[in-house]
């Protein structure tokens, strides 16, 4: 599956990046393409539709983080919405990493990022 981006400017300096499909080794350089223009010091508020994002790689990751940073200098933020549980599930045992790298390479972490995505998306199928 490929990946679509759309940027919508909602006023100067607030954007809003609507995402569909995955963030992965294969997309996430279009990812970073169409964001890259809007890293910049006049940007306040990016904001990421995650909606339709149905997996996301360590270099999915890594270019959130990235753009995340390239706006902090500025008091630029990145916010990310309508983010699917299995997705937030990465981004939360990401963030509870200590700073030092747990994983021996790349595919390592995107083995275990792809885990976490499908253990999610199995408790979700599962009736209550």
């Amino acid at each position: 599956m490929s990946l679509k981006v759309a940027v919508e400017k909602r006023k100067e300096g607030y954007y809003v990046v609507t995402l569909d499909g995955k963030i992965d080794t294969l997309t996430y350089l279009l990812f970073e393409e169409k964001i890259d223009p809007l890293l910049v010091p006049s940007t306040e508020m990016l904001m990421l539709d995650m909606k339709n994002v149905n997996y996301i790689s360590s270099m999915g990751l890594r270019s959130i983080f990235k753009a995340r940073k390239l706006l902090k200098p500025h008091n630029g933020k990145l916010i990310a919405t309508n983010i699917q549980p299995h997705i937030a599930k990465v981004f939360d045992v990401v963030l509870a990493l200590p700073k030092e790298s747990i994983f021996q390479s790349v595919e390592e972490a995107d083995a275990y990022f792809d885990f976490i995505q499908q253990q999610e998306l199995s408790k979700q199928r599962k009736p209550s």
